[in-house]
C-alpha cells in the first residue's frame, strides 16, 4: 500500500539530485511512496520496494506512455537505489529515505530488509560514487587558491602592480582569517586604482588601505541596495518588504577594524 511521504524544502538543492534529470527526480520523489517504512517494533530499516518495473509503471507513471527503465537506470547509476535479491525476487533499496521521514505510525510491512552485507557496504562508503581524477584535481586546487584567484585578469593585473609597493594579498588574507570576509572584486579593484594613481602620496600604507576597504566597500555595498531596491520596485513589492528594504539600506556598512 502507498504511504504519504514529506519532501525536505533543500531537496532540489542537493548536488546528487541536480544530477538527476527532471523525469528522474520525479520518478524517484514519488517512488518514496511505493517503499517500505523503518519500523523499530519490527527491526525494519524500510526504504525497500519491488523492482518490478510493471509495478512502478502503474503507480508512478500510470497514466503517460513511457519507457521507465531507462529512468531506473539512471537512478541506480547515481546509486539513490541498490538492487538486492531475497525470496526469490528482485528488490531496490532507497537507503536516504528513512533518514528524511518522520513515521509516527510505520505499517509492518512485507517487504525484506537489505542483506547486511549490502548495509555494511553503504555504511562504510564503498558504494558511494568516486570523484574522477579530473573534479579531485579541481577540488583540491580550489582548496590551495585564496579567492582572488577567482578575480578578473584586469583586477589580478592592478592587484599585481599594486604588490610592488604593498602587499595586498597578505591584507587580504588576514581579513580573509581574522573577519571570515571575502572582499568583493568590484572593492578591491577600486581600491587599487585609487592606491595606483596616487604613486608616493601614501605615506601609511596599511592604514591607508584599512580606510580605503570600509570606505569602498560601504560604498559598493550602499549602489548594490539601492539597485536592488529599484529592482524591487519595478516588480511591484509588497509593504512589508519595503519596509525591510528601508531597514537594510540603514544598516551599517561592512567595517574591516
Amino acid at each position: 500500500m502507498a504511504r504519504t511521504r514529506q519532501v525536505d524544502p533543500c531537496y532540489p538543492f542537493e548536488k546528487e539530485i541536480r544530477a538527476l534529470s527532471i523525469s528522474a527526480r520525479y520518478f524517484y520523489l514519488l517512488s518514496w511512496c511505493q517503499m517500505s517504512d523503518p519500523n523499530k517494533e519490527t527491526k525494519k530499516i524500510g526504504g525497500v520496494m519491488p523492482y518490478d518495473l510493471f509495478f512502478l509503471k502503474s503507480n508512478i507513471f500510470p497514466e503517460e506512455e513511457i519507457d521507465i527503465t531507462p529512468i531506473v537506470n539512471e537512478i541506480l547509476d547515481q546509486r539513490r537505489y541498490f538492487p538486492f535479491e531475497a525470496g526469490g525476487k528482485q528488490w531496490l533499496w532507497c537507503p536516504t529515505m528513512p533518514k528524511h521521514q518522520t513515521i509516527n505510525h510505520p505499517s509492518k510491512g512485507k517487504y525484506p530488509d537489505p542483506p547486511l552485507a549490502l548495509q555494511e557496504d553503504y555504511r562504510s562508503g564503498k558504494l558511494a560514487l568516486t570523484q574522477s581524477r579530473v573534479e579531485l584535481s579541481r577540488v583540491e586546487l580550489r582548496k590551495k587558491q585564496p579567492y582572488w584567484a577567482a578575480f578578473t585578469k584586469e583586477t589580478q593585473d592592478k592587484m599585481l602592480s599594486v604588490s610592488k609597493r604593498f602587499n595586498i594579498y597578505q591584507l587580504l588574507g588576514r581579513i580573509k582569517k581574522t573577519k571570515k570576509a571575502e572582499i568583493p572584486e568590484e572593492v578591491v579593484a577600486r581600491i587599487c586604482t585609487g592606491y595606483l594613481k596616487n604613486p608616493g602620496k601614501v605615506k601609511a600604507d596599511w592604514p591607508w588601505f584599512i580606510v580605503a576597504i570600509n570606505k569602498e566597500w560601504g560604498s559598493w555595498s550602499a549602489e548594490k541596495n539601492i539597485r536592488e531596491g529599484e529592482e524591487y520596485k519595478r516588480q511591484g513589492v509588497a509593504p512589508a518588504i519595503k519596509e525591510l528594504l528601508a531597514m537594510i539600506l540603514k544598516s551599517k556598512e561592512p567595517h574591516v577594524a
